[in-house]
């Protein structure tokens, strides 16, 4: 593959700002600019609102085809009950991942809670790949083992650092996004764009969102709820920008890139998002993270790169 300067930037700013939002998010409740619930109310909605104008401008279609909930019928296979439920599936997950990944956030630094939504993305997709019948050789299983170690490893030697919750609470967030990301590759022959399916599941995670909003009303009122200025700002970023801009343009990179490289590529999140951590919220980097890190990110390397 020769070497495009113009990809090159695109992929470079993509993966930047899925660091950023790992940035964003714990920018914004470290400094507690706002509660974790509202960051992630004021980021999908933002991000809905992005995509859905990026829809329109971009594929010049109507906004009534984003807001249409219902099964794209590719197949015969898609006309079973679990196709059926596809629809309202995506959007859960993607909810699912939004919330957990704010709430981790709250206990969790930015580099280690990029790392641990990585290592989940990676095993949950490696994982149900396996279930589904694909068998690694000798050297894949010694690299899911390695980066499944390294998992554990960083919530070892005690409990406490990094936080469990946190921990427990950004691996939920990962599954979720690992399922979500191979539910989207399955329906990838569906006669729609990822633009636009983006766009739906955004505008859809709403009600869940809602949901949690009343939910915690009901159960523990206001008090946990708060909102400062700079958190909106932040939380709006994080949509607009990181998630909905990000999302849109790697959407564009990775139909140019190999599987492999597009997948390896995204290795350097967790890097970049410790750097940001580092450099402008003084965060520091223990040798516990730096052993971990290698343990994840080169067990799946071998993975991706001898699968390839």
């Amino acid at each position: 593959m020769r070497f495009d300067p113009k990809l090159f930037l695109l992929t470079s700013v993509a993966l930047v700002a899925f660091a950023g939002n790992s940035f964003l998010c714990r920018w914004a409740l470290a400094g507690q600019q706002i509660d974790a619930l509202s960051f992630t109310l004021i980021r999908l909605l933002s991000g809905a609102i992005t995509l859905v104008f990026l829809f329109v401008l971009v594929e010049r279609k109507s906004v009534t085809q984003v807001l249409a909930l219902k099964p794209s019928l590719t197949n015969e296979k898609s006309k079973s009950l679990m196709h059926k439920v596809t629809p309202i599936f995506g959007p859960f997950l993607l909810f699912t991942y939004a919330a957990g990944f704010s709430y981790a956030y709250l206990s969790l630094e930015t580099g280690i809670g990029a790392l641990i939504l990585f290592a989940a993305v990676q095993i949950s997709m490696i994982g149900i790949n396996v279930v589904k019948g694909e068998r690694p050789n000798p050297v894949q299983w010694l690299g899911i083992l390695l980066s499944f170690s390294g998992f554990i490893y960083l919530l070892l030697p005690t409990l406490s650092s990094p936080s469990l919750k946190g921990f427990v609470l950004m691996t939920i967030a990962g599954v979720a996004w690992g399922v979500y990301s191979l539910q989207a590759k399955q329906n990838a022959g569906a006669n729609e764009s990822a633009l636009m399916k983006t766009s739906r599941n955004f505008i859809w995670s709403m009600p869940f969102v809602i949901f949690l909003l009343i939910a915690n009303l009901m159960m523990l009122g206001s008090d946990n709820l708060f909102i400062e200025a700079k958190g909106v700002y932040l939380a709006i970023i994080s949509g607009a920008i990181t998630s909905g801009i990000g999302y849109a343009i790697w959407y564009q990179v990775v139909k140019l890139l190999s599987g492999t490289l597009a997948s390896v590529s995204q290795l350097l999140v967790p890097v970049i998002a410790t750097a940001m951590g580092i450099s402008f919220l003084g965060e520091g980097i223990e040798l516990h993270f730096i052993v971990s890190s290698f343990m994840v990110l080169g067990g799946v390397m071998i993975v991706l790169l001898k699968k390839a």
